[in-house]
């Protein structure tokens, strides 16, 4: 196995073509958007991730990596194409057959195709067959089928694509060994192997245990609104026993896994995934029910002042620290506010660039200070390193609705001490309490 064609060059396939190149291969990076391909290698990664603008620079300079829009013939193919799903909450496999009719073209006897994007259970199977019945070949016997599921955080994908454990799973036990010899030339850490559909509901079991998690972060949250009680302390002080770990509350649940990956367990197990469903329901709820908090505390700010009030929104991103928007609830909810005209809408977030936030909003990517100096109501969405080092003293006299626990100050630890916290001396619930009506 000595070349390697990446099948798809987004947030996993690029980084993961860079290591397979960092790491003896003739790697290839097949795409259809002929504008990336030709960023790609003009040393323009297109996306944002540590490291990542260095690694290109470096495997484009060897000769070790390049991108192309023609599909080549190679040893093994990796599959690392989006998984969206459709209106109906089915999931979109479009993008994993064009790649499978591509691949066809070129596929030729010995050949390993490991498919790393996330798909329902069952689907890896159905690829083999496509592959057989186009290119002649027989699954199994002249070429391989494995599923290795990506399990990366954006923001330290490299660290852990060689370093996480990996689930391979084969149509067949010479499927799960020729893919092992790929991945065991990178990973430092444990390869499990077993069979196709157990790989793939592993992938989607472990996203759908997060997102239960958020949903009884989220239901947590309504409870303890409704009495007028801080989320982020009840929660806190519930973590103090020692077999307690209960996530914190958000203003939803995104990216390209999470909030997607239910679904496909939901469309294949519709009568065993009810508490799948509801906790989807929960998640996608909130950005909604955040949005009729927002509009309430806005209105009474203008019945107070006569004039629309200047609203601060703090992040766009799915998640901290990171430029991912893809599913991003704070994207959906600074969507929906931006359409109000009795509002002057200010949105920073220090990971969305200028041109990116002109496309979204026709404005500019606000600086924090300026920001803050400006608001008369800040929303907090997503909790940046950055927004948490806020000054709050520039706070005084500004309404805030802090969704994500960016002002929120825990309990000190003081050995010895009795702690006295009173919820009202805390930041991040005073305005929430007082616009909220049952609906979060």
């Amino acid at each position: 196995m000595k070349k390697v064609c990446v099948v798809g060059l987004g947030y996993i396939g690029l980084p993961t073509a860079i290591v397979a190149a960092k790491y003896g291969f003739e790697v290839i990076g097949y795409d259809i958007d002929k504008e990336k391909v030709e960023r790609i290698n003009n040393f323009d990664p297109v996306i944002e991730e540590p490291e990542l603008l260095e690694k290109l620079r470096e495997v484009l300079s060897y000769n070790t990596f390049r991108a192309t829009t023609i599909i080549e013939q190679s040893d093994c193919f990796i599959i690392a194409v989006p998984t969206p799903f459709l209106e109906n909450k089915d999931a979109d496999l479009s993008y994993v057959w064009n790649a499978a009719e591509s691949i066809a073209r070129v596929l030729k006897k010995g050949d390993v195709i490991i498919l790393e994007s996330t798909v329902p259970v069952g689907a890896t199977d159905s690829l083999a067959q496509r592959l057989e019945a186009s290119s002649k070949l027989k699954a199994g016997v002249d070429f391989y089928v494995s599923h290795c599921p990506e399990r990366v955080l954006p923001g330290k994908i490299f660290f852990e694509l060689i370093n996480n454990p990996r689930i391979i799973g084969g149509i067949n036990q010479e499927s799960v060994e020729k893919a092992k010899l790929f991945y065991k030339q990178f990973v430092k850490a444990s390869l499990y192997l077993t069979n196709a559909t157990t790989a793939e509901m592993v992938k989607l079991v472990e996203n759908s245990s997060r997102d239960v998690a958020i949903a009884f972060a989220n239901q947590v949250a309504a409870m303890a609104y409704k009495m007028r009680l801080d989320p982020f302390e009840v929660i806190e002080l519930a973590n103090k026993h020692p077999r307690v770990n209960i996530l914190n509350p958000s203003c939803g649940v995104g990216g390209h896994c999470i909030a997607v990956d239910p679904w496909f367990l939901i469309q294949t197990f519709p009568e065993h995934t009810a508490l799948l469903k509801a906790a989807r329901q929960i998640n996608d709820a909130k950005p909604r029910q955040v949005v009729q908090t927002t509009r309430r505390c806005i209105e009474n700010w203008y019945r107070s002042h006569l004039q629309r009030p200047k609203l601060l929104i703090l992040g766009l991103t799915y998640k901290p620290d990171i430029d991912d928007l893809r599913e991003s609830p704070a994207l959906e909810i600074a969507k929906k506010l931006s359409i109000f005209t009795d509002i002057d809408l200010l949105i920073c977030d220090p990971y969305v660039n200028n041109e990116t936030m002109h496309e979204l909003f026709n404005q500019e990517n606000v600086p924090l200070k300026h920001g803050l100096d400006q608001a008369d109501i800040i929303l907090c969405l997503v909790k940046h390193t950055q927004f948490k080092k806020m000054d709050k003293l520039v706070l005084q006299h500004k309404k805030i609705l802090d969704f994500c626990g960016v002002f929120y100050e825990p309990h000190r630890e003081h050995e010895g001490q009795d702690q006295l916290f009173w919820p009202a001396n805390n930041i991040s619930i005073a305005t929430i309490i007082d616009y909220v009506q049952g609906d979060l």
